[in-house]
């Protein structure tokens, strides 16, 4: 009678987890996600914190969290996931009742681009393990990784070329609002210049001469127009790191820059033309728009593009980032020399893309070898 009992004992213990289990496992139980910043550079390091609280009296013994994201996320310990065009993190863990566990998992930024985390899935097994339970959390997540910096000499000698080429063309205006001094009245100053009060006080024509500030600015155009019909990622993402890096060293000076682009975004849509501006604010605008670029699909001809939306301006110096040389693009920047638009073009290359650039252009090229850098 004894092992009948004990026998009886187990089957109703063992259907009475299970049917808790089935019934209450998910009560109260709350799964978070959060990262600690909500931008990085490429090859920087971040945090994702991973939160799950069981708030009732039933206790889990092993439960499993699993999360998707891109496999360009590096996460340390890799023996807990699958990595295949996405990275799948599987963790597994032990909660008790009215009990919060709190991980952290560093992992390294691999490749710019917008990453995202919208759900964890949640696994849970009863007490004798004979069957899982599971749902899903929505979560959260979205940061951008911003392209890291060219810090090289090779890239300091390019830039002292570009900002002495762009700095020896700027152009100034008069500012009304910043007066410096007055002066004798010269047959080229206009009418309106002349101080009326100082003329009469001295018998002699006298003019106001007002400090001169900058109204230049640098454009830089990527052009992600292939050269091949073999992409070449490694000067696709040289090229969108350099144009990160003339963005935050000409602002550093303190020239406005704007951006313009063929290469569609991460949506498909290709974005107009980011306007002329500076400071930290307009460099995380630009930045973003690099972080959303997406390289994988060809990107329309930019010579029409260009010809569509460019308009000139007397107080822009443009720089192209181009590693496409075709002749249709030569011809374009021969025409735009003829008439006297003021740019440079810096083609990065590698061992297979070299550089065949027109003798008339040469004085205007930079030719940028990503094998040696």
């Amino acid at each position: 009678m004894g092992l009948i009992a004990a026998v009886l004992g187990a089957y109703f213990l063992y259907f009475l987890q299970k049917f808790l289990y089935r019934h209450w496992w998910n009560k109260n139980l709350t799964v978070e996600l959060k990262i600690n910043k909500n931008t990085a550079v490429e090859g920087n390091n971040l945090l994702l914190q991973e939160t799950i609280t069981n708030r009732k009296l039933l206790p889990l013994p092993i439960l499993k969290v699993k999360f998707r994201t891109s496999k360009y996320l590096e996460f340390p310990g890799m023996e807990n996931a699958a990595v295949t065009d996405n990275y799948y993190r599987n963790d597994i863990l032990s909660l008790m009742m009215y009990q919060k566990v709190t991980r952290s998992l560093p992992f390294r930024c691999g490749h710019r681009g917008y990453f995202t985390v919208d759900r964890a899935d949640i696994v849970c097994s009863d007490l004798f393990l004979s069957s899982e339970m599971v749902m899903d959390f929505s979560q959260n997540i979205s940061f951008y990784v911003y392209p890291k910096t060219v810090n090289t000499p090779a890239f300091q000698q390019v830039f002292k070329t570009l900002s002495g080429a762009v700095l020896t063309k700027r152009f100034t205006n008069e500012d009304p609002f910043e007066f410096r001094s007055i002066r004798e009245y010269q047959p080229y100053d206009a009418l309106k210049s002349i101080n009326w009060k100082a003329s009469s006080k001295t018998g002699e024509l006298k003019v106001n001469s007002y400090n001169y500030t900058s109204s230049f600015q640098v454009k830089l155009l990527l052009n992600m127009e292939r050269e091949t019909a073999l992409r070449q990622e490694d000067l696709e993402e040289e090229s969108i790191r350099i144009a990160s890096t003339l963005t935050e060293s000409f602002l550093a000076q303190g020239i406005p820059v704007s951006f313009q682009t063929n290469c569609r975004n991460i949506n498909g849509e290709l974005k107009e033309a980011i306007q002329a501006g500076s400071g930290i604010r307009h460099l995380d605008s630009i930045n973003k728009t690099l972080s959303l670029l997406d390289t994988t699909h060809p990107s329309p001809p930019f010579v029409p593009y260009l010809e569509r939306e460019y308009k000139a301006e007397t107080n822009e110096y443009l720089i192209f980032l181009s590693t496409y040389q075709k002749d249709d693009f030569q011809e374009l920047l021969c025409n735009m020399q003829n008439n006297k638009a003021e740019f440079f073009w810096i083609i990065p290359v590698n061992k297979d893309i070299t550089a065949t650039v027109r003798e008339e252009l040469k004085a205007r090229t930079i030719v940028w070898d990503n094998s040696l850098n």
